[in-house]
């Protein structure tokens, strides 16, 4: 059985996402994290330490 400390680090980085529906979230960008509508389409997310919710980006090219 895996430690929870281990567990939880996973949520901690960036993993791929794709989304079917739009939906507010924190997005981040350049400028900072915002909340935002986001259509659907590829994004990678987080957990943030900060604000305990999900965190999204857009992949770089």
């Amino acid at each position: 059985m895996q430690n929870q400390a281990t567990l939880d680090q996973s949520d901690y980085e960036w993993q791929r996402c794709r989304l079917a529906l739009p939906r507010f979230g924190l997005l981040v960008d350049r400028y900072g994290v915002r909340s935002r509508l986001m259509w659907p389409g590829d994004y990678l997310v987080r957990r943030s330490r900060t604000f305990g919710r999900w965190i999204y980006r857009r992949p770089s090219s």
